[in-house]
């Protein structure tokens, strides 16, 4: 029996009970104090009632409350309000509130509004500005909702709350798994750039050439280039190189050793400048949008921790000499310069030709590794707790705030294992990554497949199939008859 959710409930009521003074503790509920998914009450406030009484939404133990504003409502911020100290709570004032009548059950209440479909269809009625858009009280004043008998009410809201308790249990347990997973990638990636992983691989191949002389062929590379392309300049310009011209070249970042802990035989701590060439990005302007000569760019949220999200690539307007200056090479290292959290700081992927013509905003900065160094293993490196931690140090500021910069990126200190060791770095790296990603993905579908239980769960209860319908129970009609003549007690 479909029923309008006010013929059932009041939406938004007044509080209808009193407080007895300003200085009475009484529970306040924060938005960020309801779990998603109808995770329930999770980390309440007591505040003094003379705080609070004004300018919040109150409720009592026993309704429903629901956020109204996006994404909480989205991510199913929605619960019964338990039995808290004097039956009192206020909270944020992007809640509804919808107090069941008497002979209602506020859970099934709960269960019903935790639905896909009715989130779906709340969020087509959401109004106001982007980020900030509402459910309007004309939803809930319009949802129809299936009414049983109470008795049938109270058996489904205890077999679908039970059966989600159970269905919690797994998901904590495979949340766990996940947790266990990404401390374990992250321990094979410290393992492999502190040396321990190929342990084994060094006792097999003692004559590998030490990172040492690698290091001196990237640093004697380096400089011959400068000069080569100085030579260049100036037969350009039909000039002759001035005396002393080759002691205007630029010595690579030093190595910072202060601090750095011991790497193992024939291993070389290296710069970043000294083993690579750091390139910062175009900033975004009005001028870049695109007209003629656009090409895509990659922006901070298509690199993340080891991979690319390349699904939405923006464009802007280039210069054939930026192009040619910016566009991405096979093996390119990219780096997130700036983020909101300190753990994102620096967070990096290999870039491997996906799309054509490609530059990068400022926001990225882009590593090109010398030959001889593996831009797989420089990878593993910065997105190691080893290298994580190094950037979080150079990108630390006494503001509080975390960025990097070019120049910070040059002096990142790297272990510079030989380039043979290198390779074997990557491939014993790859095959446990793999591994892991495997299990990875079963644990996701297994958390997909307990979401789409718990979907499939409300669905069929609020269809009326979950559980035997029991012929003795009362009719909801009465029930509906005796809300009706409450509700106009109440008006006289």
């Amino acid at each position: 029996m479909l029923r309008p959710l006010p013929e059932i409930a009041q939406i938004n009521p007044p509080l209808d009970c009193t407080v007895s003074g300003d200085d009475t503790p009484v529970t306040f509920v924060p938005m960020r104090a309801i779990g998603v998914e109808g995770g329930g009450l999770v980390a309440p406030e007591t505040r003094p009632y003379g705080d609070v009484k004004r300018g919040f939404t109150a409720f009592r133990s026993g309704d429903v409350i629901m956020a109204k504003i996006t994404p909480c409502m989205e991510n199913g911020k929605t619960m019964l309000v338990p039995e808290v100290p004097g039956g009192v709570c206020f909270g944020s004032t992007e809640f509804h509130v919808i107090r069941p009548a008497a002979g209602i059950n506020g859970k099934y209440i709960e269960q019903f509004l935790l639905r896909h479909e009715t989130r779906r269809d709340a969020q087509r009625q959401m109004g106001g500005a982007v980020g900030q858009m509402r459910v309007p009280t004309a939803f809930l004043q319009s949802l129809q909702v299936p009414v049983p008998p109470q008795a049938e009410q109270d058996r489904l809201a205890q077999f679908v709350d039970h059966t989600f308790a159970d269905l919690d249990a797994s998901t904590a347990a495979l949340q766990r798994c996940q947790e266990k997973l990404a401390r374990y990638r992250a321990s094979v990636l410290q393992a492999a750039v502190a040396g321990d992983l190929t342990a084994d691989w060094r006792n097999r191949h003692p004559d590998a050439e030490p990172a040492s002389k690698l290091l001196q062929r990237i640093l004697a590379e380096r400089r011959r280039r400068w000069e080569q392309e100085q030579q260049r300049a100036y037969a350009e310009k039909g000039k002759p190189p001035p005396k002393k011209w080759k002691a205007k070249y630029k010595e690579p970042v030093a190595l910072e050793t202060v601090d750095l802990p011991p790497v193992p035989e024939h291993w070389q701590w290296a710069s970043i400048d000294q083993i690579g060439a750091t390139q910062g990005g175009l900033q975004k302007s009005p001028a870049r949008a695109p007209k003629r000569h656009h090409y895509p760019y990659l922006r901070v949220a298509n690199v993340h921790r080891g991979s690319l999200h390349l699904d939405e690539l923006h464009r802007f307007e280039l210069t054939p000499d930026e192009l040619c200056k910016l566009r991405l090479e096979t093996g390119d290292v990219l780096l997130v310069e700036g983020n909101g959290s300190r753990k994102e700081i620096g967070r990096c992927a290999l870039w491997n030709g996906e799309v054509e013509d490609c530059v990068h905003q400022n926001h990225i900065i882009r590593v090109r590794l010398a030959r001889g160094v593996s831009p797989q293993y420089a990878s593993i490196f910065l997105n190691s707790p080893m290298g994580q931690l190094a950037i979080q140090r150079a990108a630390s500021s006494t503001s509080g705030l975390y960025t990097l910069s070019v120049k910070k990126v040059r002096a990142l200190s790297i272990p510079l294992p030989p380039a043979s060791e290198q390779r074997a770095i990557v491939d014993l790296v790859a095959r446990q990554a793999s591994s892991v990603d495997r299990v990875s993905e079963d644990l996701a579908t297994k958390r997909t497949s307990a979401d789409r239980l718990r979907q499939s769960l409300l669905h069929r209860a609020f269809a009326g199939n979950l559980l035997p319908q029991d012929p003795n129970d009362e009719p909801a009609s009465r029930l509906l008859d005796r809300i009706v003549r409450e509700r106009g007690r109440r008006r006289q």
